[in-house]
């Protein structure tokens, strides 16, 4: 049940006083006053508030009668009324004659109020539960499916439907400002009927969850669930956020491995493409490997690789004729028109690549093999200095 609290019960008081110009005093269900126009009544027990409590209606004092009772004065007094019982009294100082036809609309204003009161309080909390549920997908452990699913119950979440995880991501270092800004993202879009969970994570990022939207048309960078989203950070001027998209999933699993599947992408996006500011698991499902990897000889020895090929190719002409040829798909007419340069100075670099790593980025599986050491390179060193 809501709670007429002093800070109500003052804010009640002076809203209706600047209406109508009379003294406005507000008891609890004790009959202790805990808002008064006049201070010096505060904390006092009000002896025709209690009696207006017994009767559960209204009590009229005159001169006469304030003269014979305690902590009173001339007014009227009527219950306060929330979910069918008495939370406390109003009371008008002034002549019963004059005062009286102000009553049952300061009473209907608090009770308003109060109503008012308890569906904010009510809102914030079903906000605070949904977040610890999105924060318990997010920390999930295997023996946990039966509680998330209680959990989901009780928010009324379907949970069987399907769902996408995203992951939203301050591009900028932390700062004071950053709680500020995830906030005002969440505001944004926690109203949005697409978005069915949000919560902030940590100091950097925001883990949502969203209808099954996210199909790109051929041709399409990023679908239109995602540009949306873009869209309405756009219009108040929050652009500088990362944002990786997880596969759809129904059930508890679904969710965890969706989450999971975007934390993954983020991870990898972040540190091999830093360019670029959506990543999709779909897309990156080679690169997602790579985060999971554990360490061991065959990754020191690939890292070492890398590194040692970084100091030889100074300029990152190589490196960058690697990585188009990789994205071609080996096509050599495409890699040297998007390079800008010949076959002949194409197939130079490629021969130049193999002098110095030792592996012909010809043959598939040594391109794999130096195509890995790059992202392992990037994520060993990435992941060290801005994993949250």
């Amino acid at each position: 049940m809501g709670r007429l609290t002093k800070e109500l019960a003052q804010n009640i008081v002076d809203r209706t006083m600047h209406v109508i110009g009379y003294n406005v005093n507000v008891m609890d269900h004790n009959g202790r006053i805990i808002g008064s126009g006049d201070r010096s009544r505060l904390h006092q027990s009000h002896e025709g508030a209690l009696i207006a409590i017994q009767r559960r209606g209204r009590f009229e004092i005159d001169e006469e009668s304030a003269s014979k009772l305690q902590g009173v004065m001339p007014g009227t007094n009527l219950v306060i009324y929330f979910q069918g019982e008495i939370v406390g009294v109003i009371g008008i100082t002034g002549d019963p004659r004059e005062v009286t036809k102000y009553g049952e609309l300061v009473k209907m204003t608090a009770e308003m109020h109060l109503e008012q009161a308890y569906l904010i309080e009510q809102a914030q909390w079903d906000k605070r539960i949904k977040e610890d549920f999105v924060l318990s997908i997010v920390h999930a452990k295997e023996n946990q499916h039966e509680a998330l699913s209680a959990q989901a119950e009780r928010i009324g979440f379907q949970v069987n439907q399907v769902h996408t995880a995203c992951l939203i991501e301050l591009q900028e270092e932390i700062h004071d400002l950053a709680i500020g800004t995830l906030q005002q993202v969440v505001h944004v879009l926690e109203k949005r009927s697409m978005i069915r969970l949000i919560a902030i994570r940590n100091v950097r990022q925001i883990v949502l969850f969203k209808e099954k939207q996210h199909k790109r048309k051929p041709g399409e960078d990023i679908c239109e669930g995602i540009h949306q989203i873009r869209s309405w950070l756009a219009e108040q001027q929050i652009t500088s956020m990362r944002i990786a998209v997880g596969r759809s999933g129904g059930g508890i699993a679904g969710m965890i491995a969706s989450y999971q599947s975007a934390e993954d992408a983020m991870r990898a996006g972040r540190a091999i493409y830093p360019n670029q500011t959506v990543y999709y698991s779909e897309d990156l499902p080679n690169e997602a490997l790579m985060v999971n990897v554990h360490s061991s000889w065959v990754t020191e020895e690939l890292i070492q690789l890398w590194s040692t090929f970084m100091e030889a190719d100074r300029s990152g002409e190589l490196r960058q004729t690697l990585s188009v040829y990789f994205a071609e798909h080996g096509e050599l007419n495409r890699v040297a028109d998007r390079l800008v340069i010949h076959r002949n100075t194409l197939r130079y670099r490629l021969q130049r690549i193999q002098e110095l790593t030792g592996k012909d980025p010809k043959r598939y599986d040594e391109l794999f093999s130096l195509i890995s050491a790059q992202w392992l390179y990037e994520l060993q060193g990435r992941i060290r200095t801005t994993s949250v």
